[in-house]
C-alpha cells in the first residue's frame, strides 16, 4: 500500500478552502435573491461540507506525519458532507426561483452513528453525489438564465469534475490516482468559486434581472 506524501496531504486543504470562498459568495447571493432564511441554509450546508473536507484533510496530515491514524476524522466526512450538499441543493432550488420569501428554512441534521463500516457510507455517498451535482446544475441554469455565461461555465466545470471524480472513485487508490483526483477536485472548486463570485456580482448590480 502506498503512503501519502506530505505534499498531497497539504494539497488536500486547497479545494476545501476554495469551496469555502465560493460558498461565501453563494451566501451573499442567497441574501439578495431569497433573504436571510435561505442564506442561513446555504451557510449551514457550506459549513458542513467544509468541516467534512477539512477533517479529512486533517486526518491525512496526521496519518502522513505518523502522528496517528484517526479514522473517524476521515469517515465522518460522509455524515457531514451528505446533509451539507442536500442543504445546498434545496437552497439552489430556492435561489433559482428568484423571488424573496421570508421563511423557508430547512435545517438538515446529520443524525447517524459513526460505528458502522463500509455499508453505511452508501446512502450518504448517494445523497452527497446527487445533491452536489444537482446544486451545480441548478446554479448553472440560473447563471444562464441571467445571462452570466462565465458563471455558468464555472458551475459546469464544477459539475463535470464531480462526474470525473465519481468515475475515478472505484479501483485501487494509488498516490498517482489521488493526485489526479485532487487536481480535478481543485479545478472543480475553482469553477464553483468563479461561478459563485460572478453570479453574486451580477445579482448585486442587476437585482431586477430574471
Amino acid at each position: 500500500m502506498e503512503t501519502y506524501p506530505l505534499s498531497l496531504a497539504l494539497f488536500d486543504f486547497v479545494p476545501v478552502t476554495l469551496f469555502l470562498v465560493g460558498a461565501y459568495f453563494l451566501v451573499r447571493t442567497a441574501v439578495l435573491l431569497r433573504g436571510t432564511a435561505c442564506s442561513r441554509m446555504v451557510m449551514a450546508g457550506a459549513l458542513l461540507v467544509f468541516l467534512g473536507g477539512f477533517l479529512k484533510a486533517l486526518w491525512k496530515i496526521l496519518f502522513t506525519t505518523n502522528v496517528g491514524d484517526f479514522q473517524w476524522l476521515s469517515q465522518i466526512q460522509f455524515i457531514l458532507v451528505a446533509p451539507g450538499f442536500l442543504a445546498l441543493l434545496i437552497a439552489a432550488i430556492l435561489i433559482a426561483r428568484g423571488r424573496k420569501k421570508s421563511a423557508d428554512a430547512i435545517n438538515p441534521s446529520a443524525g447517524a452513528p459513526l460505528l458502522a463500516m463500509a455499508a453505511w457510507k452508501i446512502p450518504f455517498l448517494a445523497v452527497m453525489t446527487l445533491s452536489s451535482m444537482g446544486a451545480q446544475g441548478i446554479l448553472a441554469y440560473l447563471a444562464f438564465r441571467r445571462g452570466v455565461r462565465l458563471a455558468a461555465i464555472g458551475f459546469i466545470i464544477a459539475f463535470l469534475c464531480l462526474v470525473g471524480m465519481g468515475a475515478m472513485a472505484s479501483g485501487e487508490q494509488t498516490v498517482a490516482k489521488q493526485w489526479i483526483e485532487e487536481g480535478m477536485n481543485t479545478l472543480g472548486q475553482l469553477g464553483f468559486l468563479m461561478g459563485s463570485a460572478l453570479l453574486y456580482r451580477d445579482v448585486k448590480h442587476n437585482p431586477q434581472n430574471c
